[in-house]
């Protein structure tokens, strides 16, 4: 069963790879093959690229990638884009190549930690903490405070979907300053990123059961073909192939939202 994580503006997906297509995602993702070893393609708009085996790949924001599993669980972990963690895993990488960065040196310790969660034996919290302790960063990046204040504010209201000006005016920068910064500290554009953090909330509704249309509009998405087409660019799948699976949800309040597939219900119309 896919199980999804978050915490503050990090996020973690741990379950079948599901044969995505080539995508890019708006925020930087370690990709760890929890049973078995998964491919990158060297060339992903290419169908016959050679690809580039391996049990963690670390890739950077905005980066178009295509990734092949053909057996066993996956995790793909969307780190904060206003944090250190990138920074930090990029350390830890071995072989460092344009698209991405393979077999990083915490590679065993990510897999054990990951299972570990993902069969109940450790709590998110657990999990948490061993993660910034000895993976990911524990600090934010020193941002200006009205930069720092318009990004977690374009967070916890990512379904109204804050225009570029309203951002602007609330960091007291110009329109075209704030952009230029926004990119500088997230490695990401405005448009993307808000985007991500709008799915993040539709994602969120899917797992409480709400229909693909309700949760389309809670995260500000004009209709659910429109968040279907920006999810499939995204994340290379359609968010309906993972609510029939059953996806479950767990934050660090430890409460775990479960979607009707998974209860063996069906959601409402």
């Amino acid at each position: 069963m896919p199980a999804l994580y978050n915490w503050g503006a990090r996020a973690l997906y741990i379950g079948p790879a599901l044969g995505l297509s080539a995508h890019r995602n708006a925020v930087a993702v370690l990709a760890v093959g929890l049973d078995a070893q998964f491919a990158l393609a060297t060339a992903p708009a290419d169908p016959d690229s050679p690809l580039r085996s391996c049990r963690s790949a670390l890739i950077p924001p905005s980066t178009l990638h295509r990734l092949v599993s053909k057996r066993g669980r996956m995790a793909f972990l969307y780190v904060d884009a206003a944090s250190r963690d990138l920074e930090r895993l990029a350390t830890r990488v071995q072989e460092p190549t344009e698209r991405a960065g393979f077999d990083l040196t915490c590679e065993a310790r990510l897999i054990e930690l990951l299972d570990d969660l993902h069969a109940r034996r450790i709590t998110l919290t657990h999990a948490r903490e061993a993660l910034e302790t000895e993976v990911l960063a524990t600090l934010g990046r020193e941002l200006p405070n009205a930069l720092t204040k318009a990004i977690e504010y374009l967070n916890t209201h990512a379904g109204e979907r804050p225009s570029l000006g309203a951002l602007a005016s609330m960091a007291g920068l110009s329109e075209s300053r704030f952009r230029h910064l926004f990119v500088a500290a997230t490695g990401t554009t405005l448009r993307r990123y808000r985007s991500w953090a709008a799915m993040g909330v539709a994602l969120r509704s899917m797992a409480k059961g709400t229909s693909l249309t309700d949760a389309a509009y809670e995260g500000g998405f004009s209709s659910s073909a429109h968040f279907s087409a920006a999810f499939r660019e995204m994340f290379g799948m359609e968010p309906s192939r993972l609510a029939r699976l059953g996806l479950t949800r767990t934050s660090l309040s430890g409460r775990a939202d479960v979607s009707p597939e998974a209860r063996g219900t069906r959601p409402r119309p």
